[in-house]
C-alpha cells in the first residue's frame, strides 16, 4: 500500500465528503444548486442534502435566491484564527458592500487582502457581472512580491520586513514578475510614492490589476484592494479602474475609522 493510499484510508469519509463540497463552492463565487454539488463531487443528493443542512446551522453555508448554496460568514471568524491581524473580521464587514458596489457598477471583480506572514489572505471579495470578470476566493494565500494589492501591503512593511523578502526567494509567475530584488525595491518605492500600484501582467499574463492601500485612522495601511481586469483595455478603461480602485480603497478607510 502506498503512503497516499494509506492516508486515504485513515481518514474520516464524511469529512472528505464535506470538504469536496465547501471545495467545490469555493470555486463558485455566485453559488451552486443541490444537484450540481452532488454532480461536481460524485456524493448523493441525499448525503449532500444533510452535509448543507449542517454547515448551514453553523453559518459555514448559507442559501441564496434560486436555491443556491454560497460559502457561509462564520468562515470570516475562522480566517481570524489563523491570520496574525485580530481585526481582519472588522475590515471584511466593512469592505463587503463596498466591494458589491464596485462590483456592481463597474462590472469587474474585486477583493481586499492583508498581509499574513509572509503572504497575502484575501479576507473579502465580490465578483462582477462582466463575462470575463476574475475571481477570487476568500482565504486564498497569494505570493507577497507579485500582484497589485500584494506590491500595495509589501511597500509598506516595516523595512526589516520588506529586506527579509527581498532577500529570500522570489518566485517567477510570468515574465513579467519582478524577481531582482533592486529593480521590485524600486517598484515598492514608486507605489509608496505615487499611492497605488499596477499589476501588469506579473502574477497572471493575461490579468492586470490595481491597487490601493486601505488606511486606519492612525494612518497605517492595514490592507490594500486590488481589482483585476483582463489584458487589451485601452488607456480610458485603465483610468476608470485605477480611480474607482484609489476611491473605493479611501471609503473603505474612512468606514473603518468612523467605527474604531
Amino acid at each position: 500500500m502506498s503512503d497516499e493510499e494509506e492516508g486515504l484510508q485513515n481518514r474520516n469519509p464524511a469529512i472528505e465528503r464535506m470538504m469536496a463540497i465547501l471545495t467545490e463552492l469555493e470555486k463558485a463565487p455566485d453559488g451552486l444548486s443541490l444537484k450540481r454539488l452532488a454532480d461536481r463531487t460524485g456524493v448523493t443528493r441525499s448525503t449532500v442534502y444533510r452535509i448543507l443542512n449542517s454547515l448551514e446551522a453553523h453559518d459555514m453555508v448559507r442559501q441564496m435566491d434560486r436555491a443556491q448554496y454560497v460559502l457561509g460568514a462564520r468562515l470570516l471568524s475562522l480566517a481570524d484564527g489563523v491570520t496574525s491581524t485580530p481585526v481582519s473580521r472588522r475590515i471584511a464587514e466593512k469592505a463587503q458592500p463596498h466591494l458589491d458596489r464596485l462590483a456592481a457598477t463597474l462590472g469587474e471583480s474585486c477583493k481586499v487582502s492583508i498581509y499574513d506572514r509572509g503572504f497575502v489572505l484575501v479576507i473579502a471579495a465580490a465578483v462582477g457581472h462582466n463575462p470575463y470578470a476574475l475571481a477570487a476566493g476568500i482565504g486564498q494565500h497569494l505570493p507577497i512580491h507579485a500582484g497589485a494589492g500584494s506590491k500595495v501591503l509589501l511597500a509598506h512593511l516595516p523595512p526589516a520586513e520588506i529586506d527579509a523578502v527581498l532577500a529570500g526567494e522570489l518566485k517567477r509567475f510570468t515574465a513579467l514578475t519582478l524577481v531582482d530584488p533592486d529593480a521590485l525595491r524600486a517598484e515598492l518605492e514608486l507605489v509608496k510614492a505615487r499611492g497605488w500600484s499596477r499589476d501588469g501582467g506579473e502574477f497572471g499574463v493575461s490579468v492586470n490589476a490595481y491597487g490601493a492601500p486601505i488606511i486606519d485612522a492612525t494612518g497605517e495601511v492595514i490592507a490594500a484592494i486590488s481589482v483585476p481586469f483582463l489584458v487589451g483595455q485601452d488607456a480610458d478603461y485603465e483610468e476608470k479602474v485605477r480611480t474607482v480602485a484609489i476611491t473605493t480603497a479611501i471609503a473603505i478607510g474612512s468606514d473603518l475609522s468612523g467605527s474604531a
